[in-house]
């Protein structure tokens, strides 16, 4: 064993030595050739025919078509001048590839391959970088987004209808480029390309463009792994064939193609010409300015159908943005967005507006700036695209050179003319919008904004003085633009409004339309001369005529009318709701002024309604108006005037209507004034006297309080005067009247008709005229079926007489009636006559006529006489008239004739005369009775017997004042009886007063007188005789007391004073013993 592992040993070193001389060997004769050849190649590139042949051979195997030519390829290296670092390089040039017709289709001018040494010295070509003159590259994106690479000569330009497909030879000639299967390829170890002055043409099969570079400069650099980067310069030469844009470029290429990023810069950049490039750059086409744009990209190639994501950004300016044949210039812009070609994200978008020189020569101080942000996306070949917008300030005097006159021009112009001061601030906008794939028909399919504004004045309609410090919101839409306000005042006014709504609507239709609704508050008069002023049109053809207005109000303001250049009265619609408080009028009718009013109002172009209550000259009132505005018929009611008041009787004839003496206390009033558009006023009046006291003095009706009683009038009002009660009612207890009153001017009464009256049982018709100057008298006509003075005449007999009369006019009477009752069964039939009181009520002349019954004519008349009246009285039936009257109820029948005269005309006058009556009798005379039945005369008892006591004629001397009837000597007689009277008697109650001489027998007395020389004797004296007694009669006129001196009957008339008491003259006897 150990013999053979010896010679093993043995064996291996021999070999080893021989193999070790033979390598030493090869090493000195490649070490000489090496140095030869570098020596060679130190002396300039060496040419190698045959290496053109060997690349000809291995173009199938770096994936090219077989037909390559290569003209020439030298070797070259620099020697020892860069050490080792200087590398080997290959130099070719000449080199064309045909197709398989022959054709060629790229030449390379002259590139350089910097070779691997160390796979050169086994044999193998790999190059380490290449660098090419003006090549010609071209790179394609199928339809499908792939990308590939192909050396040729460029294709026409792809048409819609026939793309091109992509070309698998030049997609495996960059796979086998950069791609990780590179590194078994002759190209495995290629570090760098650069190209130099060449050309870059991008078949964009899917977007059907083509995109060329020129004078590209551009260095690649071979990743780790696969892929490359690189960056360089370029000229972009665009479809239209416009002058070359200046590119900048870098990219970068993970994996065999499976990532691409890139980036393009363009320093100089017209927008509106890239636009058209790709549908993702179409927004582009909007801008008219000079621009840099950056681009960056990316490519993930691993997808399929793979879009390229898109980095933009934008820097213009100064410039515009135009659309529709609109622009709307900026400052400056710079925009920032992403996407893909269906796909656009705006991150960022500042948009400075130029400044605008103002009238005054000033420019704007802060041009205000734009902020934009959004999305866009392409669906169904049509972008949708959504934008969100802010404005940080804009001075409302600049808002027109800002708006575009074309968008929404109706309110544009609107606001632009109106809104004139003030700051526009915090704007804020969303809108939403669609168009073609080109950008055609772009419209805007939704908005939402808001934008504030402070400090603004807004001529809301001009000419009226405009809203001053207002600070509003206004709210963008499609359809309308909305601005609220918040605060605001009426310039030169007290009026200040806590919110105003201007509403600008149908922006979306063929006419435009505005709505302005605006709270008030302010002061009555502002109010007024704001809805008077004439642009409004409200009292253009009615004036409201508010006499010195005054009060607060709280109220709403509407308008509504198309946005129109000149806007007529037609289309204006106007409306106001109020509240008024503390309202003063003055002269609101006839004179009388309101005050502390509180009241609704409502205004619109064709009508005014205000209702409310206040005080009217001191009357607390309900009140409400009616004013018509629209055309119409003369007869048309254009003003209507409702009041609801409860004055006092008296205040009533502060209103042209004296109730005094018919009506006191409190009075329900319920009146309705209408005024007709021919000019004509009429006023309705119904009145609630319930709670009144009516009294109606000469028929000595009344009505105490809490009774039913109703009112009803139609008064006729010409301008300020009343002209007529056309017609009145009055309803009350045994009371009924209907009539109509004639005023004169200065609301003057100038004749009053009552048709019919009903006043107890009487029923008739009167006239009356008042006064036609200080000191003449009213006057009165009544006639009719019946008069009822029963009531009066009781209420006379009550009161005491008539005293001293008031103050008062003077008052005419003429009267004719059918029937006048003057009590229970007491009617005088056929009166007819005429009456005249003076101011205190004192009767000064007089006249009447009538019947107490069959046969029983009277006549009355009272006429001047001197400084006093004369009274003339007679009557066919005595007993008939003193019973109609009241005055003796057992008389019966007889002639009576009074006459008598007052001496002065004062009231309460005495009035003294003769009443003389003749052929009647007294029955159920109770007195009398008493005192006959005294007497045992003889022919006293014939007397009484029968129906009464007959007296053929009576004589009456009297006196008579308001209280007392004074008989002075009065004597009756007949054939059968004498009696004297003379006394007192009240007229209201109390005791009578009487006393006389009865005679019984009286003509045989009478004839014993007449005996010569003894006749003197005999002889009775003036009511008194031979056979007399003397009577007292005191006490209640229904039971006086009776007595009588029975002496008086057996003594002649020479010893009657004897034994009549003997009184002192002038004293009255002493009282008979009473029986």
């Amino acid at each position: 064993m150990r013999r053979l592992s010896g010679q093993a040993l043995r064996c291996c070193g021999w070999l080893g030595g021989w193999l070790g001389r033979t390598l030493l060997a090869l090493l000195l004769v490649s070490g000489l050739g090496l140095a030869a050849l570098s020596w060679r190649l130190s002396q300039g590139p060496l040419h190698l025919p045959v290496l053109a042949s060997v690349l000809e051979d291995m173009a199938p195997r770096l994936g090219l078509e077989e037909a390559l030519e290569v003209e020439d390829v030298a070797i070259a290296w620099s020697g020892f001048r860069q050490a080792d670092r200087s590398p080997l390089e290959l130099r070719i040039s000449g080199v064309r590839l045909r197709d398989a017709a022959g054709a060629v289709r790229q030449e390379l001018p002259d590139a350089t391959v910097t070779l691997a040494f160390g796979e050169l010295l086994r044999g193998t070509v790999m190059p380490l970088r290449i660098a090419v003159q003006k090549p010609n590259v071209v790179l394609e994106r199928a339809a499908d987004g792939s990308v590939t690479l192909a050396l040729g000569r460029t294709p026409p330009q792809p048409s819609p209808e026939a793309p091109a497909t992509p070309s698998a030879e030049g997609g495996d000639v960059l796979r086998g480029l950069i791609g990780p299967e590179a590194e078994d390829t002759p190209l495995g170890a290629l570090r760098r390309l650069d190209l130099a002055d060449g050309r870059l043409t991008i078949l964009d099969r899917q977007l059907n463009l083509v995109w060329r570079l020129e004078a590209v400069n551009l260095a690649l650099r071979r990743l780790p792994g696969g892929g490359a980067e690189g960056e360089g310069s370029a000229a972009l030469r665009l479809p239209d064939h416009g002058a070359p844009l200046p590119v900048r470029l870098a990219g970068r290429v993970e994996g065999a193609l499976e990532r691409l990023e890139g980036s393009l810069s363009l320093p100089a950049l017209e927008p509106a010409r890239i636009a058209r490039l790709m549908p993702a750059l179409a927004p582009l086409a909007l801008f008219d300015a000079p621009a840099s744009l950056e681009i960056s990209g990316r490519l993930d190639g691993r997808q399929a159908g793979a879009l390229p994501q898109l980095d933009l950004k934008l820097e213009a300016g100064p410039g515009g943005i135009v659309h529709a044949g609109r622009r709307i210039a900026f400052a400056g812009l710079s925009l920032a967005a992403e996407g893909n070609p269906a796909a656009l994200e705006l991150r960022r978008l500042r948009l400075a507006l130029p400044a605008v020189a103002r009238e005054n020569g000033t420019a704007t101080p802060a041009p205000p700036v734009i902020e934009a942000s959004g999305q866009a996306r392409l669906e169904g070949g049509r972008w949708r695209a959504g934008l969100d917008l802010s404005l940080a300030t804009l001075a409302a005097a600049d808002l027109g050179a800002y708006w575009p006159e074309g968008v929404v021009p109706g309110a544009r112009k609107w606001v632009v003319e109106n809104v004139t001061g003030g700051a526009f601030q915090g704007g804020r906008f969303a809108l939403a919008a669609e168009a073609a794939a080109d950008l055609s028909g772009l419209r805007v399919t939704a908005l939402d904004g808001t934008l504030g504004l402070e400090q603004g004045v807004v001529h809301w309609l001009r000419p009226i003085p405009p809203l001053e410090g207002v600070a509003a919101t206004a709210r963008f839409g499609l359809k309308e633009i909305r601005i609220e306000a918040a605060t605001a005042r009426q310039s030169g006014t007290a009026l200040n409004s806590p919110g105003a709504v201007i509403r600008f609507h149908g922006l979306d239709g063929s006419q435009e339309q505005a709505e302005i609704e605006a709270k008030l508050r302010g002061p009555v008069p502002e109010v007024v001369a704001l809805i008077r002023h004439p642009r409004l049109k409200l009292f253009e053809k009615r004036p409201l005529d508010l006499k010195e207005p005054g009060g607060q109000m709280e109220g709403t303001l509407r308008l509504a009318f198309p946005l129109l250049e000149d806007i007529p009265s037609e289309v204006l619609r106007v409306q106001v709701q109020a509240r008024l408080t503390q309202l003063r009028l003055a002269d609101v009718v006839l004179g009388k002024r309101l005050e502390r009013g509180t009241a609704e109002l409502s205004v619109t172009n064709s009508t005014l309604k205000a209702s409310g209550n206040a005080q009217l000259d001191g009357i607390p009132t309900q009140l409400s108006v009616e004013m018509d505005f629209r055309p119409g018929p003369a007869t048309q009611v254009v003003e209507r005037i409702r009041a609801e008041a409860r004055p006092d009787a008296a205040r009533i004839a502060d209103f042209g209507l004296d109730l005094e003496g018919f009506v006191a206390g409190p009075v329900g009033v319920q009146a309705v004034m209408e005024k007709r558009r021919a000019g004509d006023m009429r006023v309705s009046i119904n009145g609630d006297l319930r709670e009144s006291r009516m009294t109606l003095t000469p028929f000595a009706w009344s009505k105490p309080p809490g009774q039913p009683a109703t009112a009803q009038a139609e008064l006729r009002v010409e301008g300020e005067s009343l002209r007529a009660v056309e017609s009145f009612r009055v309803t009350a207890p045994s009371l009924s009247a209907r009539g109509r009153v004639g005023f004169a001017a200065a609301s003057r009464p100038e004749r009053v008709d009552v048709a019919e009256a009903a006043i107890f049982a009487g029923r008739f018709a009167a006239q009356a005229w008042p006064p036609a100057r200080p000191g003449t008298p009213w006057r009165f006509r009544l006639e009719g079926p019946v008069l009822d003075l029963g009531p009066a005449l009781a209420a006379q007999d009550a009161a005491g007489g008539d005293a001293a009369g008031g103050d008062g006019p003077p008052v005419a009477v003429e009267g004719r009636f059918d029937q006048v009752r003057l009590g229970e069964g007491r009617v005088l039939a056929g009166v007819a006559g005429r009456a005249l009181a003076d101011a205190r009520g004192v009767l000064r002349e007089a006249r009447f006529t009538g019947q107490t019954g069959p046969g029983g004519g009277f006549d009355v008349a009272v006429t001047p006489d001197g400084a006093g009246r004369a009274l003339r009285l007679h009557a066919e039936n005595a007993g008939d008239l003193l019973r109609a009257f009241d005055v003796l109820r057992t008389v019966q029948g007889g002639r009576l004739a009074v006459t008598g005269r007052w001496p002065g005309n004062a009231p309460g006058a005495t009035l003294g005369g003769t009443a003389e009556m003749e052929n009647f009798s007294v029955s159920e005379a109770e007195g009398i009775g008493k005192l006959l039945q005294a007497l045992t005369v003889y022919g006293v008892f014939d007397a009484v017997r029968g129906p009464g006591l007959s007296f053929s004629r009576m004589v009456a001397p009297f006196r008579l004042t308001p209280e007392t009837l004074f008989v002075q000597e009065a004597r009756a007689f007949s054939a059968s009886l004498g009696v004297t009277a003379k006394g007192s008697i009240p007229r209201h109650g109390g005791a009578i007063d009487l006393e006389g001489t009865i005679v019984p027998a009286y003509v045989l007395n009478s004839l014993l007188g007449q005996i010569p020389l003894l006749g003197r004797l005999f002889s009775p004296e003036q009511g008194g005789g031979l056979f007399a007694a003397t009577w007292r009669m005191r006490g209640p006129v229904q039971d006086p007391a009776v007595s009588v001196n029975p002496l008086a009957a057996l003594t002649p008339g020479f010893l009657r004073g004897l034994f009549g008491g003997g009184a002192a003259p002038g004293q009255q006897p002493a009282p008979p013993a009473e029986r």
